[in-house]
């Protein structure tokens, strides 16, 4: 009974590994991509009282062979270039503000500074605070009486600057 589940197994594996390139899905043509007009949408929050997370866009107009070096206030924090990721935790933030920025590497050639983020001295660990602009309550036509609450959202480059827009229901 063994026997048969295992060779059970191993045909179905073996069909689903012969089959699996025949079904997979071609190489996507990129240059046909139609493509925003984005920034690189640099953000910092702290995720201690010593520590700041930084995180920036990686754009489909990047070359393969691109790479990020991290500045705060005008001195670098990385030692080589990061390579394989678009995030970067700053260990040595402490509580003070501080400017972050963003400079793409590309064969070894260190472009301007691409985005800049002002991290308050007072920013809250854990997230980033959003202020709203809170309507007063009332009464609909049909006399229901209404409040405003923060619910849904979305995002999108609403303006054409380059940068997203947090739409808020």
């Amino acid at each position: 009974m063994m026997r048969l589940f295992l060779r059970a197994l191993l045909s179905l594996s073996l069909a689903v590994v012969l089959t699996a390139p025949s079904a997979a899905q071609p190489n996507y043509d990129y240059s046909k991509l139609k493509r925003e007009n984005l920034g690189r949408g640099l953000v910092a929050m702290r995720t201690s009282k010593k520590a700041c997370a930084v995180s920036w866009r990686y754009l489909s107009s990047d070359p393969v062979n691109i790479g990020f070096n991290v500045y705060r206030d005008g001195r670098l924090l990385n030692s080589e270039p990061l390579m394989t990721t678009t995030y970067f935790v700053d260990r040595k933030a402490g509580s003070a503000a501080h400017v972050y920025e963003i400079r793409p590497v590309v064969n070894g050639r260190e472009s301007e500074a691409e985005a800049s983020y002002a991290l308050a001295a007072d920013s809250p660990i854990g997230y980033l605070n959003i202020p709203l602009d809170i309507p007063e309550g009332g009464v609909s036509p049909d006399g229901v009486e209404y409040t405003y609450n923060a619910n849904d959202a979305s995002i999108g480059d609403v303006d054409g600057d380059g940068e997203f827009e947090i739409i808020l229901k």
